[in-house]
């Protein structure tokens, strides 16, 4: 399989898995939102609407994370080749 199929792969990979990543934050922020600002009288309720809030942020940051690997492994991986 040529180098070229393999980063284009993993670009395009890339880009699905943070879209919905994205989809998925915001998801999770608005109903996290939700949950903490109901007059809702269980206090786990909105203690549970927080957490969503930090896991969406938490999440957030690992998929930049990821997406920031990705673009360096494959920016390496076209340095190396472009050089053969």
């Amino acid at each position: 399989m040529p180098i070229e199929v393999l980063t284009t792969t993993l670009a395009q990979t890339t880009t699905i898995v943070s879209l919905i990543s994205i989809g998925l934050f915001g998801l999770s922020w608005v109903v996290g939102s939700l949950l903490r600002g109901a007059p809702l009288p269980w206090k786990d309720w909105k203690e549970f609407g927080h957490g969503m809030q930090l896991d969406a942020v938490k999440a957030t940051f690992l998929m930049a994370l990821y997406s920031s690997i990705a673009s360096l492994i494959t920016w390496v991986v076209n340095a190396i080749a472009s050089a053969a």
